[in-house]
């Protein structure tokens, strides 16, 4: 199993590689047990946002409607997106350097995998993969506020060129977008890609501590994205987090 896994996801890391801008994106002939996976996790995943997702991704989430029962193509979430918000997907061989996976926000684009992640361990990647990107990132990408503050963040991404800047950003992009919290109705709710894709982040919320959202604090704090994160910060509000990045971009 283990080398089958390896070589179907050489095989769609090798298209990634190969494609160029302005050809149509990869298909990917997913094998049935992908899409049991796939169903699987979605399912699940789905349970735990009507209970934690922030009320911006739900409303998204009706927009950019991912399939449960199989796992979908970037064509044709892309096009949703471009409709939506004017972003596109572009697909990625693997993990991007953070420069270029930033700056390309700028242009509207997002770099996407379209491998699954490994059968054992199904409600937690230490990597990114197609769920990741299309069920965290892309739904998040159809709401028009966090498009825009995607946007910003690559053009800060453009403009830096000092390394402390650049790991700065970073940082900031990890706590905002990929494992941000805002509070809603007085309780913690998700936000961020990394903590929407991942059942086992969700599921342990509650056992997290919780900070003020704060960007110098933040850049200040150290984080392991292979494990569930022990820290998390929380805005008080979507348009506080919004607010607080703006403010941090503009000093970049």
């Amino acid at each position: 199993m283990t080398d089958e896994y390896e070589r179907q996801k050489a095989t769609r890391q090798q298209a990634a590689r190969e494609w160029r801008p302005g050809e149509p994106l990869p298909a990917v002939a997913y094998t049935e047990e992908e899409d049991v996976l796939w169903e699987t996790v979605t399912a699940k995943l789905g349970s735990l946002h009507e209970e934690v997702a922030c009320e911006s991704y739900r409303r998204a989430a009706e927009a950019v409607v991912l399939p449960r029962q199989r796992v979908p193509q970037l064509a044709e979430i892309s096009s949703v997106l471009t409709g939506l918000t004017g972003f596109h997907l572009r697909p990625a061989e693997g993990t991007v350097p953070a420069q270029r996976f930033l700056g390309t926000f700028a242009d509207s684009g997002f770099y996407a995998t379209q491998y699954l992640r490994r059968p054992e361990s199904p409600y937690h990647s230490p990597e990114p993969d197609v769920l990741h990107e299309l069920i965290g990132h892309a739904v998040m990408l159809g709401d028009p506020v966090f498009a825009d503050l995607y946007r910003r963040f690559g053009e800060a991404a453009r403009r830096v060129s000092a390394p402390a800047a650049l790991r700065d950003l970073v940082q900031v992009f990890w706590f905002a977008m990929e494992t941000g919290v805002v509070y809603e109705g007085g309780r913690p709710r998700v936000c961020g890609a990394a903590l929407l894709s991942s059942v086992a982040e969700m599921e342990s919320l509650d056992k997290v501590e919780l900070r003020t959202f704060d960007t110098a604090d933040i850049v200040a704090q150290d984080f392991d994205d292979t494990e569930c994160m022990p820290v998390l910060f929380a805005a008080e509000s979507v348009d506080h987090l919004v607010a607080e990045v703006r403010r941090f971009l503009t000093r970049l």
